[in-house]
C-alpha cells in the first residue's frame, strides 16, 4: 500500500529510514570519525565525566551496571551505547535523567540502556528542548514529572525516537502524559509505549510528529489514558501503528475520542491517518503483560516487561508483519515491520 498525500510522498523526510539506517550503521561503530575514541566507562564510573572529555565523534561504550547520576549531552556529538537492559542509568530525582538542551543534532546517539528514576518539570526520563538527537533502543521506566512528559518531552525539535520502549512513567503532579511533544516535528518509529499513567503520546497544537510503526496500549489509570492526545489541528502524521486498549479512547483528534484508530482512519483518512490498525489485544503479547512488583526500579520487574512485551510470533499476532510495507522499515531478517520496539532496521539484539 502506498502512503498518499503530502508528508509520505517519495524524498520526503517521512520516507528517509533507509538513510538513516545508513548513517546510524556509520555512527555506531568505533571508527565511524577519522580520529573518534572509544571512551570506556564501567560500573563506578561516571558516564557525565565521559561527555564531559569526549570530542565529536567519539563512543562513550558504557558497560552493564548501575549508574547513579544525571546526564548531560552538552551541545556534543557523542555516542553514548550501553548494553541494553544490563545497563542502567538511575536519576537523582533532581531533573530529568537526560538532557538534550544544548543545540544537539542527529550525531549525538543515545542507545541501549536504561533511563530510570528521574523526576522534573519537563522531562523525567528524557528532556530533549531546542536540539534534534537520535535516541535508539533505549527502556525509559518508571520515571515522573509534574507538568509535561513523564516519560520524554520534545520541543523545538526534529529527534529521531527509533525502537524504544516507553513504559510505566507516571505523573507526579497533573498530568504530565508518557510522552509530550511540543512545537517540534519529531519522527517516533517503532516504539512501544505500554502501561503508562495517562495519555500515550500528547500533541499540543503547532506540533507536528510523525508516529509511524508503533505499538501503544494499555495507557491510562481512572479517567484518563488515550493512546494518541492530537491537538495539533491537522498537522500530526500517525501511519501504521498499533494502537488498542488504551483506557479511554485510541485517539482524541478534531475535538472527538475514537475508542478504534481505525474508525478514525476511516472518517479522517489520508495524509493524517495511513495503515493503523487496532488488532485482538490478547493476541499482541507473547504473553500477559506483568504487572510492576514494586513503585520504583525493579530488576525483576523490568525483566518481566521485557520479555512479556515481545510480540507473539503466531499467525494471529497483529504486530507481525503489520508496520510500513516499504522496504526501508523492514525487519533485519527481510521480512515486512513488526511494529513496536521489537520491529525494523534498529530493533535490538536483546
Amino acid at each position: 500500500m502506498q502512503d498518499q498525500g503530502a508528508g509520505f510522498g517519495p524524498g520526503s523526510p517521512l520516507r528517509r529510514g533507509w538513510i538513516l539506517g545508513i548513517v546510524w550503521a556509520l555512527l555506531l561503530g568505533p571508527a565511524s570519525v577519522a580520529g573518534a575514541v572509544v571512551l570506556s566507562v564501567a560500573e563506578g564510573d561516571s558516564i557525565q565525566a565521559a561527555i564531559a572529555a569526549a570530542l565529536p565523534g567519539d563512543v562513550i561504550d558504557v558497560g552493564p551496571g548501575d549508574f547513579f547520576e544525571d546526564l548531560d549531552f552538552l551541545g556534543k556529538a557523542v555516542t553514548v551505547r550501553g548494553q541494553g537492559p544490563d545497563t542502567v542509568v538511575h536519576g537523582t530525582g533532581a531533573g530529568p535523567v537526560v538532557s538534550f538542551v544544548s543545540g544537539e543534532g542527529p550525531l549525538s546517539v543515545l542507545h541501549d540502556l536504561v533511563v530510570t528514576g528521574g523526576l522534573a518539570s519537563a522531562g523525567g526520563g528524557i528532556r530533549i528542548a531546542d536540539a534534534s538527537p537520535s535516541v535508539l533502543r533505549t527502556i525509559v521506566f518508571y520515571n515522573r514529572a509534574t507538568g509535561q512528559g513523564a516519560g520524554i518531552y520534545v520541543a523545538r525539535s526534529d529527534a529521531v525516537l527509533m525502537n524504544n520502549l516507553v513504559l510505566y512513567n507516571f505523573a507526579a503532579a497533573g498530568d504530565p502524559h508518557a510522552i509530550w511533544v511540543t512545537d517540534a516535528a519529531p519522527r517516533l518509529v517503532n516504539n512501544t509505549i505500554v502501561r503508562n499513567d495517562s495519555n500515550g503520546v500528547f500533541v499540543p497544537i503547532g506540533a507536528a510528529p510523525e508516529l509511524r510503526n508503533n505499538l501503544i496500549a494499555f495507557n491510562g489509570l481512572g479517567d484518563r489514558g488515550r493512546g494518541i492526545c492530537d491537538f495539533s489541528g491537522g498537522l500530526t502524521r500517525i501511519a501504521y501503528s498499533l494502537v488498542t486498549r488504551n483506557r479511554v479512547a485510541a485517539l482524541l483528534t478534531d475535538g472527538r475520542d475514537f475508542p478504534k484508530i481505525t474508525g478514525a482512519e476511516r472518517r479522517i483518512g489520508a495524509p493524517r491517518l495511513v495503515g493503523n490498525l487496532t488488532g485482538d489485544a490478547d493476541l499482541l503479547f507473547d504473553g500477559a503483560i506483568p504487572r510492576l512488583h514494586t513503585r520504583g526500579f525493579d530488576r525483576t520487574s523490568l525483566d518481566e516487561l521485557i520479555a512479556g512485551l515481545r510480540p507473539n510470533p503466531s499467525g494471529d499476532g497483529p504486530a507481525i508483519d503489520t508496520g510500513d510495507p516499504d522496504f526501508a522499515y523492514d525487519d533485519l531478517d527481510g521480512t515486512r515491520n513488526d511494529v513496536g520496539f521489537t520491529g525494523g532496521p534498529e530493533a535490538p539484539a536483546w
